[in-house]
């Protein structure tokens, strides 16, 4: 493992299996995630992001055909565990917030028994009372008042901002190691956003663990990320230090991907930049460069596939323009 690693993936490749075929959905995937540290991964909807994640906690679906490489915490390979082993590390050394948490809240359980139920593994030795005390502590620590009423309460009958509060509470009263933030503000609107970004930058100051930080927002990497991982139809191909890594982004994707965020001072009518074409067919993946078909720059070497090389200390591009 790279040194101060906590998170180390090698060589990820993940397939699904289809009517059409094997969906090639993560290609070789590595990535590092030191202690401490917030790593972001970013890029357009059917990216990997998500099933990256999901590998992680080893919630892969039924359709999982093929799992290569290796995932370790700390030195442990997660791919060649047992499913009760697996287990027994959710809810304990490693938690998700989910990007939707009206479907990852149990509508017909109140928000006590469910903060309750994701305590168990983590203090299977606590009663009801107590793990009920130390839910309605991590509301108010969350931001939400008048814990009591809310722990009684249904997930219909409490806002998007605070179901998604919820399952930030959620997941920090599993004390994890490391903290999956899948898209955690998809669905909120831009004023709750902010409050729970402000909120996640508070608990990367008083939390113990690393965190990864799934998102298709550029503008909430930036903010919040230590490092960042660019990913495109199942592949890294670009990672680095978020700061250098936007100041000189060496990868066309991710200069397109800048390149789109929308600009506050854009003037009415004014047309928006955007990235022409779509991602590519990942049951029938295109040899060279996977960008290829969409990239301005792209000259005859792009028939082969580049490898991730280093463009500066700790930043890594595939592009055979770097």
């Amino acid at each position: 493992m790279t040194r101060d690693a906590l998170v180390e993936i090698r060589s990820l490749s993940i397939d699904f299996a289809t009517g059409r075929g094997a969906v090639h959905a993560l290609r070789d995937v590595n990535l590092s995630v030191g202690r401490r540290r917030i790593v972001g991964l970013v890029g357009e909807s059917g990216s990997g992001k998500s099933t990256l994640a999901l590998a992680l906690l080893g919630l892969l679906p039924e359709n999982t055909s093929k799992v290569t490489g290796n995932i370790e915490l700390e030195g442990k390979n997660l791919l060649a565990l047992k499913p009760e082993q697996l287990e027994h590390l959710r809810g304990r050394r490693i938690a998700m917030i989910f990007q939707d948490p009206m479907t990852a809240l149990n509508p017909v359980f109140t928000i006590g028994t469910q903060l309750v139920d994701a305590q168990r593994n983590r203090h299977p030795d606590l009663g009801r009372k107590e793990l009920l005390s130390r839910a309605a502590a991590m509301l108010i620590r969350v931001g939400i008042s008048d814990p009591e009423t809310r722990l009684a309460a249904y997930p219909h009958q409490l806002s998007g901002g605070m179901r998604q509060r919820v399952m930030i509470a959620m997941a920090l009263l599993c004390e994890p190691d490391v903290l999956i933030a899948d898209e955690p503000t998809t669905a909120l609107d831009v004023t709750i956003e902010a409050q729970i970004v402000d909120l996640i930058k508070d608990i990367q100051a008083e939390f113990s663990g690393s965190i990864i930080f799934v998102s298709h927002s550029l503008g909430l990497i930036s903010e919040l990320c230590d490092e960042v991982a660019v990913m495109y139809a199942g592949k890294v191909v670009e990672s680095g230090p978020t700061r250098g890594l936007f100041a000189h982004p060496s990868h066309p994707y991710t200069q397109a991907l800048l390149a789109c965020e929308i600009d506050p001072d854009t003037e009415p009518g004014e047309r928006l930049v955007t990235i022409k074409g779509g991602l590519p067919d990942l049951v029938d993946v295109p040899s060279g460069c996977i960008f290829a078909d969409r990239c301005p720059a792209r000259f005859e070497k792009c028939s082969q596939e580049p490898a991730l090389r280093e463009v500066a200390p700790g930043h890594d591009a595939a592009c055979w323009l770097v």
